[in-house]
């Protein structure tokens, strides 16, 4: 009589039977990573086991498994699988790449380039290897390498997100050190590109453009006519705005060149009207932040009444008006105008070369206001505070944005995993809808990245102002992003939502508050037990300088547009006493909401670890960690010999005081409300 097992080994050892087993195998390790399920990740490890049991040197087998643990966190056992196949196929660009990936997540990027480096000496044609090797070299901060790595991948995959986004990435890095006319035309390409953030580019093609004007300290050798017909100014002035203060200089004083001549004859000259239009565009997206002098100022009031005036004649036509138009525009964007809704009706044939202008400065804008008409109103408190905060952002809703960026779509909880192995191992395996609040979403990009990058997840949206809110619900719809109620509410009576929450994400916030501690514990109620929590606060470290100005201002701080322009003025001008070259470096001093919120909030909390510790457990929630800052791994390697995943708080706090720059970005950090509260 045969032995049993034997007859059953032999049964099912059959080559066909190996293959049924890899296909299931891999079919449920893809149904696994997409809906971030563990228990069919282990079924998939399962099934992968036995196919190589019964083919162990069969190398896609061998890969999945090295896969498999990669996605489970089980970085030992993926290494062995890698290493393995490695050793009976050193020249495996599929093995190779999976061995890279394993030392990205074990933070080794040196081992992490040596082995996609060797899969695309292999084949030339493994895209995926030379893509996470540029990758890699932005990890390293080596953006230069990175950029020229990218650079050569946009030439023939412009389409892949991935590769352009991360191509920008690395360019808002790097700045030109001469003029190359190859450059310009690359450039020129790329603000092309659609759904990607254009003011990535703006330190290379800022440094580019002065470089191809000559432009230094003593001014521009170049002409009007020359500069006026230069493509990558004309487009750069459409696609960002500029925060250099030799080229702001410049772009004033074109600005009121043509003011003045073309305002004599209410005629723009055929080869300025490029310029003139351009200079408006510019003027939208940096909300009218440059200053204007009084003779500027007499005149644009000249124009906007002799506007006012033809634009209620309805024997006139867009012909008659657009260049007066146009000339206010460059000082005044049109949501700004006494005529603005009255624009947005006419169903004028503007220029083709001002359709752009028309389409985002008038027709979106006005969409956008007619968002806010039905977000509902949960109400405000009667905190005086809140009243002001609200007025700031309903005036200057921030951050003015276009595109979401690129992140591979994840499950959140496995995400979080991934950031904080050590602490959140117990986070339950949830397949159904998380449900989380975005309190003080502001403009709403945050809120539309969740949603978009973050599978299973209902979010709710709210804040204090309808203008930011009516700005986040456009472009919700302009993505067909369905998944996120908009609500306009005060953090302190966020109990009127009447629901509670899997996942809070307040960035940015509770420092704007006259009391954080009582916001925090607002939405701590709100938080399931078990919850999390991500916070992102003011460093007092970082913000030194900062705090210096708003003191030496004391009761002269600006709130106004034309206040918040002289303030800026002067601190160009070097007219305010102290040391502010970081402030004129920060992008944000170049854009009206963007310099009200870095300078002159109507109220500003800052913070340091210690506190943010007292304040956590005050509000009754655990720390979790912070999540690590740019360049954060080889700081903490350098000061502490650790890796930020094994830091306390007390190490970022020793860290902070060798590096004091570090948190610039903001604290980020996640808490946890105890299961055991209710």
């Amino acid at each position: 009589m045969a032995n049993p097992q034997r007859t059953t080994r032999a049964a099912v050892s059959t080559p066909g039977d190996h293959r049924i087993l890899m296909d299931t195998a891999s079919r449920c390790y893809s149904d696994a990573v997409r809906r971030g399920n563990e228990t069919m990740m282990a079924r998939a490890n399962d099934l992968a086991i036995k196919a190589y049991e019964l083919a162990p040197n069969y190398l896609p087998g061998i890969n999945l498994l090295a896969r498999i643990e990669l996605q489970r966190q089980h970085l030992d056992r993926a290494e062995h699988w890698a290493h393995l196949g490695l050793s009976l196929k050193p020249k495996s660009t599929s093995l190779l790449y999976s061995a890279g990936h394993i030392a990205l997540a074990r933070g080794e990027l040196d081992q992490a380039e040596e082995f996609f480096s060797r899969a695309c000496r292999i084949s030339r044609v493994n895209t995926k290897s030379a893509t996470f090797l540029a990758h890699v070299k932005l990890l390293q901060g080596d953006y230069l390498e990175a950029f020229q790595q990218y650079r050569e991948l946009a030439k023939t995959q412009a389409n892949d997100p991935q590769i352009r986004n991360k191509l920008f990435e690395a360019a808002n890095n790097i700045v030109a050190d001469f003029y190359s006319s190859e450059l310009e035309q690359d450039l020129l390409r790329y603000l092309e590109f659609s759904d990607v953030d254009y003011s990535n580019l703006r330190p290379l093609a800022t440094s580019l453009i002065k470089h191809k004007l000559r432009l230094s300290e003593a001014g521009c050798p170049l002409e009007l006519d020359e500069i006026a017909q230069d493509p990558l100014l004309l487009t750069c002035l459409t696609k960002f705005y500029f925060s250099d203060p030799l080229i702001e200089r410049l772009l004033m004083t074109l600005r009121q060149t043509l003011l003045i001549s073309c305002s004599r004859q209410l005629a723009i000259r055929n080869e300025y009207l490029p310029l003139v239009c351009a200079l408006a565009y510019q003027c939208f997206l940096n909300e009218s932040v440059w200053y204007i002098n009084h003779t500027e100022a007499s005149l644009v009031k000249q124009l906007t009444v002799v506007s006012e005036k033809m634009v209620a004649l309805n024997t006139l036509g867009v012909d008659d008006c657009y260049p007066i138009l146009l000339l206010i525009f460059m000082y005044k964007p049109a949501a700004n105008t006494s005529i603005f809704e009255t624009l947005a009706e006419r169903e004028w044939q503007w220029p083709t070369l001002m359709q752009p202008l028309i389409n985002a400065s008038i027709k979106d804008t006005f969409a956008m206001h007619q968002q806010g008409v039905t977000i509902p109103n949960l109400g405000v408190s009667s905190n005086s505070v809140s009243t002001r905060v609200q007025a700031q952002y309903d005036e200057h809703p921030y951050p003015r944005w276009t595109a979401l960026g690129y992140n591979q779509p994840a499950n959140y909880y496995a995400s979080l995993k991934a950031l904080f192995p050590y602490k959140l191992n117990d986070l339950p395996n949830i397949h159904k809808t998380l449900n989380v609040l975005v309190a003080g979403c502001g403009t709403g990009r945050h809120a539309l990245r969740l949603s978009r990058y973050f599978e299973k997840l209902n979010v709710t949206a709210m804040d204090l102002s309808r203008t930011a809110l009516s700005y986040g619900r456009y472009q919700a719809q302009l993505r067909n992003l369905k998944d996120i109620d908009f609500i306009q509410g005060d953090i302190l009576v966020s109990e009127r939502l009447g629901q509670s929450f899997d996942i809070i994400e307040c960035s940015g916030v509770l420092h704007h508050m006259e009391k954080p501690e009582a916001g925090l514990q607002a939405l701590a109620r709100q938080l399931k037990a078990g919850g999390l929590m991500k916070i992102a606060l003011y460093s007092r470290t970082a913000r030194l300088n900062i705090a210096a100005l708003r003191s030496q201002l004391k009761d002269q701080l600006p709130h106004g547009n034309e206040e918040i322009r002289l303030v800026r003025e002067a601190l160009l001008q070097g007219n305010v006493d102290g040391d502010w070259n970081n402030i004129l470096q920060s992008d944000d001093f170049y854009s009206l909401s963007a310099c009200r919120d870095l300078l002159f909030h109507e109220q500003e909390h800052v913070f340091n670890l210690t506190e943010i510790d007292e304040l956590v457990k005050n509000a009754g929630l655990e720390w979790v960690g912070i999540l690590p800052p740019h360049n954060s791994r080889a700081l903490s390697q350098q000061h502490l010999s650790k890796t930020p995943d094994t830091m306390t708080i007390e190490d970022w706090d020793e860290l902070e005081q060798k590096e004091p720059a570090i948190f610039a970005g903001m604290y980020q950090f996640y808490v946890r409300k105890p299961q055991n509260c209710h």
